[in-house]
């Protein structure tokens, strides 16, 4: 037995906390740069600057870094029951030092795939403000596109794959059993897969973030509370489907919205 296995909670948890210290810091600072972000945008929508029309290579560099931060600032949180679970399986295969880096290694894999999934994020980022089909806040103004991503989030929602994905978030241990590796770089492919099934799981809800502006820092936040919110409730209560009736509602609403009276 590895003796990180006799230490107690306490002795534990203070053994951890450099690590989570550590990524509490990158998730704040996430969430600062991105509020910051917001507010630069603003300024500059109220100021005109950002109504010029133009679009540049340099607006897909920014859209990246922005979907990038998006990702570790509202997927990250909600990692932490997953990534809990990884520490207390590593500790009893590894000793405890060793444990807490391949933690890092482990959350560096999860983020890894959110970082590929903001690569076509922002792609579509800048063609759709390419085409004007966003606002600078990078909201929908088009009602076709607001309508088609929210059928597709909503009927995701009832989908096979949605639920195979999801359930190896709602319960990691059967996936972390089948597809344990050793050693840091087996962490990280660890976390690089489990990412992925994440990344399936929330690929159609992140995309509502067109509808409602990929700068809307509050809906950032819903998000991420539902997201963890999605992983944490047992399946019974079928938060996935009501999620999507409340979608396809929605979608309903915007499309034809525009055929009732003023």
């Amino acid at each position: 037995m590895p003796t990180g296995s006799s230490v107690s909670a306490p002795a534990a948890w203070r053994d951890r906390m450099p690590a989570w210290t550590a990524l509490g810091a990158v998730v704040a600072a996430s969430w600062l740069y991105l509020a910051w972000m917001q507010i630069g945008i603003v300024d500059a929508i109220c100021r005109g600057a950002a109504a010029m029309g133009h679009v540049g290579l340099d607006d897909l560099f920014w859209a990246f870094l922005m979907w990038t931060v998006m990702m570790v600032a509202t997927m990250l949180p909600t990692a932490v029951p997953a990534t809990l679970l990884f520490t207390a399986l590593s500790e009893r295969r590894s000793s405890k030092a060793k444990a807490g880096s391949l933690e890092i290694f482990y959350v560096a894999g999860y983020l890894a795939a959110w970082m590929a999934y903001s690569t076509p994020a922002a792609l579509a980022q800048w063609s759709l403000l390419r085409l004007q089909m966003l606002s600078p806040m990078a909201m929908s103004a088009n009602r076709i596109l607001s309508v088609a991503v929210l059928v597709a989030a909503g009927l995701f929602q009832f989908s096979s794959l949605k639920e195979a994905c999801l359930s190896k978030c709602r319960t990691p241990l059967a996936f972390f059993l089948a597809e344990w590796r050793d050693g840091a770089h087996g962490a990280f492919v660890v976390g690089l897969r489990h990412g992925g099934y994440c990344v399936a799981c929330c690929w159609a809800l992140m995309a509502v973030m067109f509808v409602v502006g990929t700068m809307n820092v509050v809906w950032m936040g819903i998000l991420t509370i539902f997201v963890l919110g999605e992983k944490l409730a047992p399946r019974s209560w079928r938060v996935s489907q009501a999620s999507g009736v409340v979608l396809l509602a929605w979608a309903a609403w915007v499309g034809f919205g525009a055929l009732l009276p003023n």
